[in-house]
């Protein structure tokens, strides 16, 4: 029988914005040794080797091929539960260790970093289903040599997470992504540089957004903030950190989307919520298209198409001098696919 210990919650890994956007969390316990920081967090390289690693100097690798450099990254390590055998006649509880288990990878990438090798695996997941496939997490030094890597097999990408946008963040607009591993295991360093050589990455802040909501495109002009929204397809296999999850294996469910606006523009949204909730009409659901725009916001660089939106909630926040009168409102959301230009 497994023995149920504070050892086996402090595995469940938890995110930053992720798990924050996801209703049915419930917030996970931090990963075993990872120290956190006020307003953010290290990964496990910098926790273990601080100062060994250049910032942004950490990769993804699938299949061979690079995907993008990332700016955050946690988990994939290995462990095994504890198996509790019967008492000895010296009346000492007798362990042993069980099967071999690993840890999910969370990590966040900047939408400007994402290569064709991420984004078409990205797509796949969203529109058709559990993809499996292999990579690493590479390290590099600060000439931006490989110094070690973490491999996986079997990865399936679970969940996808976009940025926090709001008009006055000057944040990177970037994904948290998590992938389910059937295995990992730590190798030797090739020396090689950890990306091709090409063009410097475009910026895309998250605070260059614009969001509608079809048919309300009017009261979306002044959109304040739109929160993370996440799509989770979860694999078969349970892995540390699913427990909690009330998802079925390899069904796509996405979180609330959540936005707030000036009260003088919500008419149009209580109005909606007025024939869809308090009148009870049924067929209301409406599509949404949250897009970012490169520095000059003419170019769009990445969006989210958003299906089946049925809103839920319609509510006046706290009263702010600054910001003025200000109302949020939430809505259901059933399909997500993401673009990456």
């Amino acid at each position: 029988m497994n023995e149920s210990s504070s050892a086996d919650e402090t595995r469940v890994l938890s995110r930053r914005s992720l798990f924050r956007a996801i209703g049915v969390a419930t917030g996970g316990a931090m990963l075993l040794g990872l120290p956190k920081f006020l307003g953010g967090w290290a990964s496990q390289a910098e926790a273990a080797l601080k100062g060994s690693y250049a910032s942004g100097n950490v990769a993804l690798e699938l299949e061979g091929q690079f995907a993008g450099l990332l700016s955050g990254v946690e988990g994939g390590n290995p462990f095994a539960d504890i198996i509790s055998e019967g008492v000895g006649p010296d009346m000492i509880q007798r362990k042993r260790s069980g099967q071999p288990r690993f840890e999910d990878i969370l990590f966040d990438i900047n939408m400007s970093q994402i290569t064709k090798p991420l984004s078409g695996w990205i797509t796949d997941t969203l529109t058709k289903g559990p993809v499996q496939k292999s990579g690493a997490i590479v390290y590099a030094d600060f000439q931006n040599k490989e110094v070690k890597r973490m491999e996986f097999l079997g990865g399936v990408l679970v969940e996808v997470g976009t940025p926090v946008c709001e008009g006055a963040s000057k944040d990177q607009a970037g994904l948290s992504l998590r992938i389910t591993p059937q295995s990992t295991r730590f190798m030797g360093a090739s020396g090689k540089p950890i990306q091709p050589v090409g063009p410097k990455a475009k910026s895309i802040l998250s605070s260059n957004f614009r969001f509608n909501v079809q048919g309300l495109e009017q009261a979306c002009k002044r959109i304040i903030k739109v929160e993370a929204i996440v799509a989770r397809r979860l694999a078969p296999q349970t892995s540390i950190g699913q427990e909690k999850f009330k998802t079925a294996p390899g069904v796509l469910d996405c979180s609330l989307v959540s936005i707030l606006l000036p009260e003088i523009d919500g008419g149009p949204f209580y109005a909606w919520f007025d024939d869809a909730v308090l009148k009870g009409k049924q067929g209301g659901e409406r599509a949404g298209l949250l897009e970012w725009f490169d520095p000059t916001g003419k170019g769009v660089e990445a969006s989210a198409q958003l299906g089946g939106l049925g809103i839920v909630r319609y509510a006046l926040e706290p009263a702010n001098i600054k910001s003025g009168s200000v109302v949020r409102v939430e809505m259901y959301c059933e399909t997500m696919n993401l673009t990456i230009l």
